[in-house]
This record gives C-alpha cells, sequence and structure tokens, in this order.
C-alpha cells in the first residue's frame, strides 16, 4: 500500500466515500458524478484510451476503518506523452517559463527564459525571486506572485517592464501570466510562470497612438504656439522624457514677418512636462541648427554625461519653421530607426499645421484690418452728439456694420446693420449695403424712406448674387436713426428686430422702441418708424441682434449709462461685457444747440428783402465774433434769398446755426416749393445762374432736402476760432 494520501476512497461495500480532485484530473470524472455510487458504475464512467496515467489500488491506512480500499496514481503510462510535453515545452518553447517553489526560490527556467534574461540556467535555480529578477521592478511583481499562491487565482498578461541583461541598454517588456501548482489534494505547491518578449509590439502601438493623438488634436485651432504645444504633450513619455518645440521669429511675429528672411534666432514656445529641470524655459533663445549639413531630416545627438536627444527640424517648402527637441535624460535607450521614422512623420504633420497657421494668422489680420477700416466711422464726435461704439469684426460680426453720420442742419444719422450670413460673401455685401447707407443719407432722407431705397438695393445685390451662384437670397437687418439737435427730436425707423433702447435724461427710465418688421429683401409691411423726443441727455443704444432688455449685461449697461449725475462721459470699456452675439453696439447721448446759436426770420417774397437778409446775416455774424467770415456768409445769403424768391415758393424761411465745436456755420432757406436748385456753369453774357456755383464755391458743403412742407437749400462753412 502506498505512503501516501489516496486520491479516492472506496467502502467496504464498494461506493466511493472520497474522490479529490487529483482523482478528477487523474480519470476524468467529476466528483458530483462518481460519489456514493458504486466501483462498477466507475468503470462505466471511465475512457481509457484518454488515461495518460496508470492508476494503483490497495487498503488505506491503519487510521481507517476496516475493509476500505484507496485509489493512487501510479505514474506515466507506457507510451503516455505526459513527460514528452514537459520536455518539449522546458527546451522547445518560445514561451519563457519559470517554476517557483513556495518561498518564492526559482526551481527551473526553460531555455527561452534563459535566452530572454541573457544567462545561464545554472546561474538562477536556487536563488530568491527577488534577487533574480532584480531588473524588472520585482518588488511588486512578487506581492502579486504572493497573491496568486494564495488565492489560486491565476494572473493573466501583467506587463513587467526592464532591462534584460542581454540587451542592457534598451528597456523590454513582458506580459506574464502566473498559475500555482497544487499537489494531488489541491494544496499549494509553488508557481509556474510564463513570460513572452512584447516590446515590439507594445512600442509599435504606442508609436502609433502618437501619430493618432497629434492627427486627431494638432490643427483643430489655427494657432502655431497651440500646436507646438500638442506635440510636446503627445511624444512625452513614448518618445522621449522631456520634449522642448522652438519656432522661428517669423512663426511667432505672424504678420509682416518673412518665412524665409533667415533669422538665426529660435524661441521655446513649447515644454513638457512643465515641471522637468531638462526643460527650456519658454521664451528662452536657441541656435539656429545647422539643417544645411544634416538636412531636414530627424537627427540624433548625444550630449555629455546625459541621455541621448533627438533633434527634429520643423520645415514647409524648404522654410525651417521650428525645432523640436526630445531628450531621454532619465534613461539610456537609444533612439530607433522606428522612432526617427515616427519622429518624421510628426514633423511634417506639425510643419503643415504651423505653417497653415501662419498664413492663417496673415490672412485673418489683413481681413480684420481691411474690415476694420471699411467700417472705422469717422465723425462720431460732433457736438450735438456724444457716441462710444463696440465692434467685433470677426465670428457672428462677419456681416455687421454701424455709421455715425454728419447730415445738415448739425444733425446727426445712427445706423447699425447686421447681413445674414458669414464668411467673404456677407462681409462683401455688408460693404455695399454701407456704402448704400452713406450715399442715401447725403439725399436728407426720412428714415423711412432711406430704408425703403436701402430694401430695393437689398434685393437687387441678392438678384446679383443668385445670378452669379455666390450664395442664396440676400437679406440684412438695419436701424437707421437721425438726431435734430434744434427741434431735439429723434426719428427712427427699423427693418428686421434689432434692438433699439431708448433712456430719458436724468436717467429717468428705458423703454424699447419699434415693434418688430420686415427684413431688408423680406416680404412683408412697410418698415416700423417713429419719431420721439430727444431732449438732451437722452441716450440711444442700437444692437446689431435681437436682445431682451433685462439681460443683465444689458441692465448693467443701463444703469452705469443713466446712474451718474453729472451724466459720466460715454466709454467704449463700458461695452466690453455685453454678450458677444451683440458684433456692433452703438450707444449716443443727445445734445441740444444753445438758443444764441441758432437765429431764424420770415424773408418777404420781395427782391428788396435781400438787402435786409444780407445786413440782418452780417450783424449776427459780429455778434458771434465771426466777422472774417461774415463776407461770405453774406454772398451766400444774398444768393440764397435771391434764388427762392425768384423760383420758390413762399413762405420763405432763413435760419442761421453756429456750431462752435465743429466751427461751421450753415445757413438755410426753406420755402413750399419741390423744385430743386442745381449747379450749372453760365456762360459769360448770361445775366443769372450763378448763385448754386457762387454758394458752392464760398461754402465747404451744400444740398437740398426735401420735407413735409416743401425743401431747404443748405451750405456749411468753416470757420477758423
Amino acid at each position: 500500500m502506498p505512503d501516501r494520501e489516496a486520491v479516492a476512497v472506496f467502502d467496504e461495500s464498494g461506493l466511493v466515500v472520497v474522490w479529490t480532485r487529483a482523482a478528477e484530473r487523474l480519470l476524468g470524472v467529476e466528483r458530483a458524478a462518481i460519489l456514493g455510487r458504486s466501483v462498477t458504475e466507475l468503470l462505466t464512467l471511465v475512457d481509457v484510451k484518454d488515461l495518460t496515467e496508470g492508476v494503483t489500488v490497495g487498503p488505506v491506512g491503519e487510521g481507517d476503518p476496516p475493509g476500505r480500499w484507496g485509489l493512487w496514481p501510479a505514474g506515466p503510462l507506457p507510451g503516455g506523452i505526459r513527460s514528452g510535453v514537459l520536455d518539449a515545452v522546458f527546451t522547445q518553447s518560445p514561451v519563457g517559463l519559470h517554476v517557483l517553489d513556495a518561498d518564492m526560490r526559482v526551481l527551473r527556467i526553460n531555455s527561452a527564459a534563459a535566452g530572454m534574461r541573457g544567462t545561464s540556467e545554472r546561474d538562477i535555480v536556487g536563488r530568491p525571486f527577488s534577487e533574480v529578477y532584480s531588473r524588472f521592478g520585482s518588488g511588486e511583481t512578487e506581492d502579486a506572485l504572493r497573491e496568486v499562491l494564495a488565492s489560486g487565482v491565476p494572473l493573466f498578461e501583467r506587463r513587467v517592464a526592464g532591462y534584460p541583461l542581454v540587451d542592457p541598454a534598451r528597456e523590454h517588456v513582458f506580459s506574464v501570466s502566473v498559475f500555482r501548482l497544487e499537489d494531488d489534494l489541491g494544496r499549494p505547491l509553488g508557481l509556474v510562470a510564463s513570460s513572452v518578449d512584447v516590446t515590439a509590439r507594445d512600442r509599435a502601438r504606442e508609436r502609433l497612438a502618437v501619430l493618432h493623438r497629434v492627427h486627431a488634436r494638432m490643427g483643430l485651432r489655427l494657432d502655431a504656439v497651440q500646436c507646438a504645444r500638442e506635440l510636446v504633450r503627445a511624444v512625452v513619455p513614448t518618445l522621449a522624457d522631456v520634449a522642448t518645440v522652438a519656432l522661428t521669429s517669423a512663426e511667432l511675429h505672424g504678420p509682416g514677418t518673412d518665412a524665409a528672411s533667415g533669422d538665426a534666432t529660435l524661441r521655446c514656445v513649447a515644454g513638457w512636462p512643465p515641471e522637468a529641470d531638462e526643460a527650456l524655459e519658454v521664451g528662452a533663445a536657441l541656435d539656429l541648427p545647422d539643417c544645411d549639413a544634416r538636412g531636414s531630416a530627424p537627427y540624433v545627438e548625444e550630449p555629455d554625461g546625459a541621455g541621448p536627444t533627438l533633434v527634429v527640424p520643423l520645415t514647409a517648402r524648404g522654410v525651417l519653421l521650428g525645432v523640436a527637441h526630445l531628450s531621454r535624460p532619465r534613461r539610456p535607450d537609444p533612439f530607433e530607426d522606428d522612432d526617427l521614422r515616427l519622429a518624421a512623420d510628426l514633423a511634417a504633420h506639425t510643419s503643415v499645421c504651423v505653417d497653415n497657421a501662419r498664413r492663417y494668422e496673415h490672412d485673418h489680420a489683413v481681413a480684420l484690418a481691411l474690415k476694420g477700416n471699411l467700417v472705422r466711422s469717422g465723425r462720431t464726435g460732433r457736438s450735438t452728439m456724444e457716441t462710444a461704439h463696440r465692434y467685433l469684426p470677426s465670428g457672428l460680426g462677419t456681416g455687421a456694420w454701424f455709421d455715425v453720420l454728419p447730415l445738415s442742419g448739425n444733425r446727426v444719422a445712427l445706423a447699425v446693420g447686421h447681413i445674414a450670413g458669414v464668411g467673404p460673401d456677407a462681409m462683401a455685401a455688408m460693404v455695399q449695403l454701407r456704402s448704400a447707407v452713406q450715399v442715401l443719407s447725403t439725399l436728407d432722407l426720412d428714415p423711412h424712406d432711406l430704408l425703403a431705397r436701402l430694401d430695393d438695393t437689398t434685393r437687387r445685390l441678392g438678384e446679383e448674387r443668385a445670378a452669379a451662384g455666390t450664395g442664396g437670397p440676400l437679406t440684412a437687418q438695419c436701424v437707421y436713426a437721425v438726431h435734430d439737435p434744434v427741434t431735439e427730436t429723434c426719428a427712427i425707423a427699423r427693418a428686421g428686430d434689432q434692438t433699439v433702447l431708448v433712456g430719458h435724461p436724468g436717467g429717468g427710465g428705458w423703454h424699447g422702441l419699434l415693434e418688430e418688421a420686415t427684413v431688408l429683401g423680406g416680404e412683408g409691411p412697410p418698415f416700423a418708424a417713429d419719431e420721439i423726443p430727444a431732449p438732451p441727455g437722452s441716450i440711444l443704444v442700437l444692437l446689431s441682434g435681437r436682445a431682451d432688455p433685462g439681460e443683465p449685461e444689458l441692465a448693467a449697461l443701463r444703469a452705469r449709462l443713466a446712474g451718474a449725475d453729472p451724466p459720466r462721459p460715454l466709454n467704449a470699456s463700458d461695452l466690453h461685457d455685453l454678450p458677444l452675439d451683440q458684433a456692433a453696439v452703438l450707444v449716443a447721448r443727445t445734445r441740444a444747440l444753445v438758443g444764441e446759436d441758432v437765429a431764424s426770420r420770415q424773408v418777404p417774397p420781395e427782391l428788396t428783402a435781400v438787402s435786409e437778409a444780407r445786413r440782418w446775416a452780417v450783424r449776427l455774424l459780429e455778434d458771434w465774433g465771426l466777422r472774417e467770415t461774415a463776407f461770405a456768409v453774406e454772398l451766400i445769403v444774398s444768393e440764397l434769398v435771391t434764388n427762392a424768391i425768384r423760383h420758390g415758393i413762399p413762405p420763405i424761411h432763413l435760419r442761421i446755426i453756429r456750431n462752435s465745436a465743429d466751427h461751421t456755420v450753415t445757413c438755410e432757406i426753406s420755402d413750399t416749393g419741390t423744385a430743386a436748385p442745381h449747379l450749372r456753369r453760365a456762360r459769360a453774357a448770361d445775366e443769372s445762374g450763378r448763385g448754386i456755383f457762387i454758394s458752392g464755391e464760398l461754402s465747404d458743403r451744400w444740398g437740398v432736402r426735401w420735407t413735409e412742407r416743401g425743401k431747404t437749400v443748405w451750405t456749411e462753412t468753416s470757420y477758423t476760432p
């Protein structure tokens, strides 16, 4: 009878009373299928052809009840394969095998494991695991092995990295799986660990991930510095421990700098990780690499006393844009050919993104400068109105504009508009409509009449776009307001749903103006229009888009504009906090001309009244201290009054306005006739026809505006204070 415990026990009647896991493995019969059944049934369940070991049957030990029999393994059957499999695994398998006892000492390794480590089996067997595998961070690994030994739960494909003796300068990665060895009763005897060198596979996967990250994230923002930051973050730690990127002055200074100028200055713009001592400080200067001698391909430098550094020039169309330094100060691993190929791919993509960013910055700066010049408003500081504005020419502001336009009689027009859509087409349409508003404003039209003509222009431009195939239907919104400082009124018309707010002097309250109206180029009823009182100190807020007057930013603006006493000057900084969807914001505070700056009188429809009108005008200008201007104004008044008496329809009204801030004198002659004077060149023998010519020569500007009661001919003359 064998000295060891039986793996199965039969009682005196032949029933199975003990069936261990070792018996299950030995005979291929599960415990639940045989326990409590007879030995004859066992013989029917065992497939003899599948047996690889023999069994021994005999009486059990003296301590058991008499009459019991036991079953023990008897070793490999003749011609069995188990021992042959073990010999093949330990001599021919490419998978490294390590057998450890319960005390974590190495009992045996196969030839593949010895080759992976670069040592022989006799140098390893019998030594502690922590000592043999110290080059692989054995502390954490040994804890994992002891967990498998205690629990019996296998460990699969754990990554273990280190520097084996066979290749001490290069880190290798092994995939390790661990299983527990048990005796026939399931008690732990030791461990078997299999290891496969997966360095090449893991490195390839990591390099592919770096390339994917760079292609997925770089270039989303057309910013050269951001491209450099994306590169350094992507390559650490796969390609380098520390990465820095420096760009040339052309890339940093952007528009107006020649990229091919050969500036030998490189400035560090990105480094990763930021806390690394080896990383260059952002802004530090570097010498230009000798790309003529080495070409544009990446190359390796071996600094004294430090790990290798991969220098990667960033070039586009033969021009150096910058350089990336990928350093390994904390590991001796040399850069492989695959690393250089990956660096070349990254450099090519980064160079394209950096070059695109520089080109975009240049084109964007040109576009913004052009649009800023196109929308820049000129005379925004007239004495009859104080204004401030905010303009965002990019994004939603592509088709937005604003204007402050001087009109006759010291009136001022405010215009804010917005074209539907973005891009070059919207910008071109915006310029066309803004120019149309400026031209139409010179006709001194009422606001609703001006928008009606602007609507015709919008439709015509839309038809031209449709015929050229450059865009869909053209629509726009526009608010046009005219403030008269003499009558202290403001006439406003709106096409669309832009927000118009009016605040009373002294902060007495705010209210919105005008209902939503038809957009320019759209179908619908006539445009909304109104005329409101605008005493000095009234505030007008015109927005390029629709906004709720109760929005916190708008409420804060209203409080700032109306809260101070005396009123604080308007400032563009007050408008910075408004929502960004309001691309153009125009705020105005009205003023009025004082009574002594405006003088008027009725003119009888008789030619004898001309001389009296001249004398009255001269006395008025002398009272104002403008004796030097009196002669020109006297002739202008003489010609205007004469024309009104001869060609106009009474009543005739003469008005002279002094604007001390703009240093101008305005002469106006009004009658109820509709016939407009026009400039012509009189012949030498003609006795008339020179009045308007003389008036135009003596004044800076002149024109005609129509009202509900007739027309007004006006001139504006500058004087030196």
